[in-house]
Order: C-alpha cells, then structure tokens, then sequence
C-alpha cells in the first residue's frame, strides 16, 4: 500500500487549485504523479523560487477568517462514480507528492538562502502564471507519452 500524507490546509487548497486549473483548461484533470513531475522539473522549480522571492518584498496580507455558510458542505453525483484523486479532496496526499514539494522546498532553499515555508509555496502555486505553466508542463508529459506509445512497434 502506498503511504499517504498529509500537508497543512494551504498547501492542500493550493494542489486542489492546480487540480481544478489543469481540468478546466485541459478537460482532463491530472494525478497526483503528473502534479509532482511537473514541480520537480526545473522551469516550474525556477518560477516557484521566483514567486517566492517576489512575495518576501511585499507585506504578505492576511486572508479574511472564514465564515459559514449555508450552502452544503458536500455535494454528491452518484452517476459518475468516485472522482479520481478522492484522496486529495480529504486531505491525503501520496509519498511522490510530498517528495515534490520537499524538492522545491529545498531548491528555494539553495537558491535564495532562507528556507521557504509551507504558506510561501502554496501562495505561488496559487499564482496564474505557476498555474499555467504547471498546466503546460503536464500537457507537455501527456503528449510526450501519446508520441512514445505511437513511435514504439507493437510487439505481440
């Protein structure tokens, strides 16, 4: 059995944002493995420190407190089945996952000197331009995978 962790509640709606962007731009929504290969590639490390030093110059502003709301708090389609990082939606993330963001953590850490912390890197994947190159990054994998599956022989 893989092993699951958990990340604090930034980081999780920071990954469930990266989610929610790679589905509705993609129309397919990405897993947990093609999230943690794209943050390990070093374009996205490179815009993550970036990000990062670009928000230790500015004041980091405190988001409102939460207020409840009388909406449900969960919604059910039974004719879709489970979605498919289920895991994610509760806060479970896998072992790779968790690697990626050390990975990050660390080169922010050689990069700029201070190491980041958890808010700091959710708040810049939470950036439109992270966002979107996480998005592109993924995009670039799948097309890679449908290239090697068309250029290999099928063998019987």
């Amino acid at each position: 059995m893989a092993k699951l962790v958990r990340f604090g509640k930034p980081m999780r709606d920071a990954i469930l944002m990266v989610l929610k962007y790679v589905r509705d731009a993609t129309g397919n929504e990405p897993t947990q493995e093609e999230i943690a290969t794209a943050l390990k590639s070093y374009f996205i490390l490179n815009e993550i420190g970036n990000q990062i030093k670009f928000q230790r110059k500015k004041p980091i502003q405190q988001e409102p407190p939460e207020t409840l709301s009388k909406d449900p708090f969960w919604t059910l389609n039974l004719l879709k089945g489970p979605p498919k990082n289920s895991l994610v939606r509760v806060g479970l993330f896998s072992q790779n996952l968790q690697d990626a963001i050390s990975t990050t953590r660390r080169f922010v850490k050689d990069s700029s000197g201070d190491e980041p912390s958890e808010t700091e890197i959710a708040l810049s994947l939470r950036s439109t331009f992270i966002l979107s190159e996480i998005k592109n990054q993924i995009d670039w994998q799948r097309n890679g995978q449908i290239k090697n599956k068309k250029a290999l022989p099928e063998t019987k």
